[in-house]
């Protein structure tokens, strides 16, 4: 008798079940689709700090490159007067890249409104290309690393300068340190 009063109404008790489930599904997908875009979160975390890690890695071996080819140039610039800590640096020239690396190390501190600037004068009658601008470390040391050179630029010459924070379009006297390439 009671079933026939729950026909009469239109309920029957497994109806509810049907929209219980539902409501499960769905939870449960909403559920999933926010693990899923976690987890898509964490690999594309994890992809961009693998593409970091590579451009590290490729500007470490561009490094090792510039230093260890047998095609590279290595220059010892030296200062012209004589000091009491005299500054030295060196040149690693790839000219096939444009790749540079350059040491230094023993050079004077200089006041806050100058910088040093490396250049690279070139073969013929071309004239000096800023290849970076460096302070020295407290150690009395500075690298340039990697700067953007143009590829196949035959060296004649490299210089140091001491010039405006700024830098400048063409070096200042007098030199700080100079030294010829040898295929220069």
């Amino acid at each position: 008798m009671a079933e026939e009063m729950q026909h009469k109404r239109g309920v029957h008790p497994l109806n509810w079940i049907g929209w219980v489930l539902a409501v499960l599904f769905l939870a449960a997908a909403a559920g999933l689709a926010h693990h899923i875009a976690f987890l898509r979160g964490q690999l594309n975390s994890a992809q961009g700090d693998a593409a970091q890690m590579k451009v590290r890695l490729d500007h470490a071996d561009q490094i090792v490159a510039v230093l260890t080819s047998p095609d590279a140039a290595h220059i010892v610039l030296t200062e012209n007067r004589q000091p009491l800590r005299q500054p030295v640096g060196q040149v690693s020239w790839l000219a096939s890249q444009g790749a540079l690396v350059f040491v230094a190390g023993g050079l004077r501190a200089i006041p806050a409104d100058k910088t040093y600037e490396l250049w690279l004068v070139p073969a013929g009658a071309h004239p000096p290309i800023p290849a970076g601008m460096f302070r020295p470390d407290a150690d009395h040391g500075a690298t340039v690393v990697l700067p953007a050179l143009p590829a196949q630029t035959q060296a004649k010459r490299w210089l140091v300068t001491i010039e405006p924070a700024r830098g400048s379009e063409t070096p200042s006297l007098p030199m700080v340190l100079q030294g010829d390439s040898v295929n220069g």
